[in-house]
């Protein structure tokens, strides 16, 4: 089964974002109350909005690598925080400008291996009840079937085979179950029979899975996602950013963990 990017192409950014039209269900979730996950943020190059992001810091934010296949300048990068409709200025926003990315050395953009990627801030966010550090999972093992796991981003809200392509002007979230695993290199949550269930779609990359904790009732992050199967219909595989914690340490020196 071929895999697709979360991304939407590149060349055709301009073009699907000006057309966008407001809905209010993501892929068959449900618009987010504004400050429910104040840890997501939006990644854009040019000032468009291509993928989601986790902020690991005042200065660091998690993201997939290939949002960056393109290559752009660091310059043309500003990460948004704060934000629940991306189409207009809110008081909550924050946007800064990134002062540099790094992608994880064991990336592969044809296979998806390691598909996360870090982006340093030119400047401090300021924390604040709209603008947070997420907890992020330190224990490398599989999440269990039963936790409680949602997603959030302003990816694409129609099926990847309808046209015209709809994407939202606010955060968008889904809850999705944790499939059983398959392989070590990612977190499969979501259905996959093919019916028409909630899910991740095309810019949604980079955007965290977040898990309840049992006890804490805490939210953790999981990892960035990384692709979704055909007309994102199927599942979405996440990248377990606890495999990358050593990397992602030797940059986020004051990471919130959860063992």
């Amino acid at each position: 089964m071929i895999r697709i990017f979360l991304l939407v192409v590149f060349l055709a950014i301009a073009s699907d974002i000006q057309g966008r039209v407001q809905e209010k269900h993501i892929i068959h979730g449900t618009e987010s109350k504004p400050g429910a996950w104040p840890w997501v943020v939006s990644v854009q190059i040019r000032s468009q909005d291509i993928c989601g992001g986790t902020i690991l810091s005042k200065t660091w934010i998690m993201t997939a690598a290939h949002c960056f296949n393109h290559k752009p300048a660091a310059s043309d990068i500003t990460v948004v925080a704060g934000a629940h409709n991306i189409k207009i200025h809110e008081d909550s926003q924050q946007t800064i400008t990134a002062k540099r990315y790094v992608l994880n050395p064991g990336y592969n953009p044809n296979s998806n291996v390691a598909d996360i990627a870090l982006i340093e801030l030119s400047t401090p966010l300021k924390f604040n009840k709209r603008v947070e550090q997420a907890r992020i999972q330190a224990k490398d093992e599989y999440p269990s079937l039963e936790k409680t796991c949602f997603i959030a981003g302003w990816g694409q809200t129609s099926q990847a085979h309808i046209d015209p392509v709809v994407f939202p002007d606010t955060l968008q979230e889904a809850q999705l179950p944790i499939i059983k695993e398959r392989n070590k290199k990612y977190i499969y949550a979501g259905f996959n029979d093919g019916d028409e269930k909630p899910n991740a779609c095309y810019g949604d990359s980079g955007g965290p899975l977040m898990c309840k904790t049992t006890f804490l009732r805490r939210w953790v992050v999981q990892g960035p996602m990384s692709h979704v199967f055909p007309a994102c219909s199927f599942e979405t595989a996440v990248i377990p950013v606890a495999k990358y914690l050593s990397w992602v340490k030797e940059y986020v020196k004051d990471l919130k963990t959860q063992n």
